[in-house]
């Protein structure tokens, strides 16, 4: 009887302490859990790219507000390798933490590099930084590059429209940094279509191109006397319009400088 008791003694410590592992595994599984929360939610999504954009990680017009989309995801994984974080490009609770942080920040020289991540504070405006806000030590050349034309390489628009694309605007940003840089230069934005439409409808989405991309410009800090706008349609293409390949040629956007 003694061994009966002590057998059914030591089964009912063992039942025990299964249940304390049992309840200690799931608290760490709840806990874990947690930590791989993904916030997904647009409201989520629209908070963080607005502080990414104000920290420096994410440049404005090159996404969609509440949305997950190519450049809010390159923010969030460039975000996550600045601060040793896994660069999952997903907002889990580590990189919502740490972006929450950045509420705050400031980016007093405005070089698009915020104030706590800025080596070189007092950037003098139109200087090109690197990633930690300091001058780049290559010297930079003209846009044109002592061409007087210059075609906008991937600049593109939604189709039948002069929506820019998300792509197209990261282009155009590019290029207005370099235009600032050389402020006596004027320009003209020429657009021009392939020969899949009317001739007077290829105009106007010609010259409707030219107008967005000049708009942008000048919201990047161009000065609008600096630019002219003209649309040429189809008369003047630089490729065969019976191939696609050559259509999309002929579908782009130009600067010729003027001055």
């Amino acid at each position: 009887m003694a061994l009966i008791r002590n057998c059914c003694l030591v089964f009912a410590m063992g039942l025990c302490l299964f249940g304390t592992a049992t309840v200690a595994t799931r608290a760490s599984v709840n806990l874990s859990d947690d930590d791989r929360q993904i916030y997904t939610s647009s409201q989520n999504i629209a908070e963080a790219q607005a502080i990414l954009q104000h920290a420096g990680y994410l440049a404005p017009g090159t996404y969609k507000s509440g949305e997950a989309d190519d450049s809010t995801v390159l923010a969030i994984q460039s975000f996550q390798g600045s601060h040793r974080l896994r660069r999952t490009g997903s907002i889990d609770y580590e990189t919502r933490t740490q972006i929450l942080s950045h509420a705050g920040a400031f980016d007093s020289d405005h070089d698009r590099v915020a104030d706590n991540l800025d080596r070189c504070p007092g950037t003098r405006p139109g200087v090109w930084v690197d990633a930690q806000g300091c001058p780049e030590s290559t010297e930079r050349t003209s846009l044109f590059d002592g061409r007087k034309r210059l075609v906008l390489e991937g600049v593109q628009f939604d189709t039948d429209t002069a929506r820019l694309t998300s792509g197209s605007r990261v282009i155009l940003g590019r290029v207005a940094r370099s235009l600032n840089t050389w402020p006596d230069a004027r320009v003209q934005v020429d657009g021009h279509t392939d020969s899949m439409n009317t001739d007077a409808y290829n105009l106007r989405l010609s010259r409707e191109r030219s107008a967005a991309v000049s708009e942008y410009l000048v919201d990047k800090g161009v000065a609008s006397s600096r630019l002219n706008e003209k649309g040429y349609g189809e008369s003047h293409p630089i490729a065969n319009n019976s191939t696609v390949a050559g259509r999309a040629t002929n579908r782009r956007v130009e600067l010729v400088r003027i001055d």
